[in-house]
């Protein structure tokens, strides 16, 4: 069992933005311990539990590198201190995808799993969130008066969808691992949108992936969580009867967006409101 402090690294952020890949990509990885829950939200959610619980999930780890994911720790304001009273040298890794972009992908998991109605603009009035995740620059901020730099990796949500591979290896690099070159199954999508094949069906599983969490059978609900064979079975992905987001919103909602976009670049020294196609009269 390690000794030193545990875990050394988070994914705190964002949602919707290649969390279940990463995962996946470390996963396979044999330096490379991992809490088998995907979202503890110990840090934000679940803090009242206390830090004896928190080392109880990493009791067994064993691994160059150990870490949790939990991608609501980047929009919680109560996170970075927290993180940083429990150890001051975390490494944290974010991917941000461009914000309204992150939304309607939050919108569509909404549907997907929550059984969610509403149209999306009823939706970011109804569940804030949808929103308040895109604001990467105000988050970010937040971990900075806590961490330096050279401890977050961030990286964009456009890099690991055009060169996957590259990506993980920046982490790997990052984390202080060897590369590992992944498998052609390894660097496909993981969790693509889509729709209930059978409503009821979908209710059941997560009813019984809730009591396994109940029994601690954790590592076992993490495996059928992200098994592909599971969600094809429960979800029919979308091909061209995939909700498409109302050009005049996504214009509306990008403008609001415009200066989280600009201090953004100035925080990371990089131009990702060009990456993300930002009129730079909107982001100067």
């Amino acid at each position: 069992m390690r000794t030193d402090t545990v875990p050394d690294f988070l994914y705190i952020g964002t949602s919707k933005a290649g969390s279940t890949w990463l995962f996946n990509a470390l996963a396979v990885c044999p330096d490379v311990w991992l809490a088998s829950n995907k979202g503890l939200y110990f840090f934000d959610a679940h803090y009242e539990r206390g830090v004896d619980w928190y080392r109880q999930q990493f009791q067994d780890a064993e691994g160059r590198a150990v870490g949790e994911f939990s991608h609501s720790y980047l929009s919680s304001p109560e996170a970075p201190p927290r993180i940083a009273a429990y150890s001051p040298s975390m490494r944290l890794l974010v991917c941000l995808r461009e914000p309204v972009d992150r939304a309607f992908s939050d919108y569509l998991d909404l549907v997907k799993n929550n059984g969610y109605t509403g149209s999306f603009t009823d939706a970011v009035v109804q569940h804030p969130r949808l929103l308040d995740r895109g604001r990467y620059a105000t988050h970010l901020s937040r971990y900075l008066e806590h961490f330096p730099m050279s401890q977050i990796h961030v990286g964009l949500f456009d890099d690991l969808k055009t060169g996957a591979q590259a990506y993980a290896d920046e982490v790997y690099d990052f984390l202080g691992l060897d590369r590992l070159m992944l498998s052609e199954g390894d660097l496909k999508a993981r969790m693509p949108a889509g729709r209930p094949r059978n409503a009821a069906v979908v209710g059941l599983a997560k009813r019984a992936s809730k009591g396994a969490a109940s029994l601690g059978l954790r590592r076992w609900r993490s495996r059928i969580k992200r098994s592909t064979v599971v969600r094809s079975a429960l979800y029919k992905q979308y091909r061209d009867d995939k909700p498409r987001l109302d050009p005049s919103v996504r214009d509306e909602l990008r403008a609001g967006f415009a200066d989280e976009v600009a201090r953004l670049d100035h925080l990371l020294g990089r131009p990702v409101s060009q990456t993300w196609g930002y009129d730079p009269a909107e982001v100067s």
